[in-house]
């Protein structure tokens, strides 16, 4: 009996205090010097260089990723032919301008043999699905980053070729996801099952999503003190769809005393709603985006408890909304080397 009762009472305690975050949700594994006081954090914050975090496309797999000729009428997906230099020196402008964004690449730097279309289309397949793709290479590359240029440029062989603002695009993100040696750092955990399947005992950690204060105690730093975007799969199931964080607005509800759920050492909850700014996912244009009608951008309402101590520090949170992101991450920021250096030459931050 007195086993049993042990037992319940460790059962209930950690019922009690489930809402602080582990070692996989710390905010401070981007930052150790976060602050954590729920009055320093401001109410509102964004980035401070506009030209960044900048609404892109994630260059889906199953349509050949940047090896995609996304301006083209009829693109032939996977099956096109790859031209010779003389083939290219009898093509017209126009029909030059429509390659793919890894053929541009392959010709720029006078590889005829077109290594890196060869590279993605070993790595992307028609068969996937829809959202598979490079939006974990879109979205650092968008963070750290003015939106490119479309710029003209002729390589050493003579032939000109017409970057657009999204070929360019295309081949940083493909170097952030395939090719940079920097390293990501997570906050939460990636759920890899589908709603139905979320709550069962071997998916719920995972599917629990980061937790409510710490993604506070993330908005209030990067965006709000130090004006910097960051990286959120805003997908809180299966599907992965990273995005880069824009600004954030938020607002008290109210305060209530601390419950059951409550973080160990709460004397005080918040009750907040925050609305956050992503740069959207969009299809492959010719021009930047930023400041056109082309910008295209979601806003997603997130309502939560904060959980606060003695001292006015955030401690934990619990989730209200239904919606709400399933994990955060950074990247540093990375140079264009090796066999990428070429970038260098074709990147132009618009001004």
């Amino acid at each position: 009996m007195r086993t049993l009762l042990v037992s319940a009472l460790i059962l209930v305690s950690q019922a009690a205090f489930s809402q602080a975050w582990d070692a996989s949700n710390s905010p401070y594994k981007l930052n150790k010097n976060f602050d954590s006081s729920y009055e320093n954090l401001p109410a509102e914050g964004g980035v401070i260089d506009q030209r960044t975090a900048w609404p892109g496309s994630h260059w889906a797999n199953y349509v050949g990723g940047i090896a995609h000729r996304w301006s083209a009428g009829t693109p032939e997906n996977f099956t096109y032919k790859r031209l010779s230099l003389n083939e290219l020196r009898t093509k017209e402008q126009h029909e030059l301008n429509q390659l793919s964004p890894a053929e541009k690449y392959d010709i720029f730097k006078g590889d005829y043999s077109y290594s890196t279309v060869k590279r993605v289309f070993s790595q992307v397949s028609p068969r996937e699905s829809e959202w598979h793709g490079i939006c974990h290479g879109y979205a650092p590359a968008a963070v750290h980053h003015p939106e490119p240029k479309t710029v003209t440029l002729t390589n050493k062989d003579g032939i000109t070729l017409t970057f657009y603002s999204s070929d360019v695009a295309g081949l940083m993100s493909y170097f952030y996801a395939k090719v940079a040696n920097t390293r990501a750092t997570l906050v939460g955990k990636r759920c890899y099952a589908d709603p139905q399947n979320a709550n069962n005992r071997s998916n719920a950690k995972k599917c629990g999503d980061i937790n409510a204060g710490s993604f506070h105690i993330i908005l209030g730093n990067l965006l709000g003190l130090e004006k910097k975007s960051f990286i959120v799969d805003i997908d809180r199931y299966r599907e992965v769809w990273n995005h880069p964080v824009v600004s954030y607005t938020t607002r008290v509800y109210g305060e209530t005393e601390p419950v059951a759920s409550s973080t160990r050492n709460t004397v005080k909850r918040i009750h907040m709603e925050a609305i956050v700014k992503y740069a959207s996912a969009i299809a492959p244009k010719f021009d930047p985006v930023i400041g056109t009608e082309n910008a295209e951008y979601l806003d997603y309402t997130y309502e939560y408890y904060l959980d606060l101590n003695a001292k006015g520090e955030i401690i934990g949170g619990e989730w209200i909304s239904e919606h709400r992101p399933d994990f955060v991450w950074n990247q540093p920021k990375s140079a264009f080397t090796g066999s990428w250096s070429t970038l260098n030459e074709i990147y132009a931050p618009v001004q």
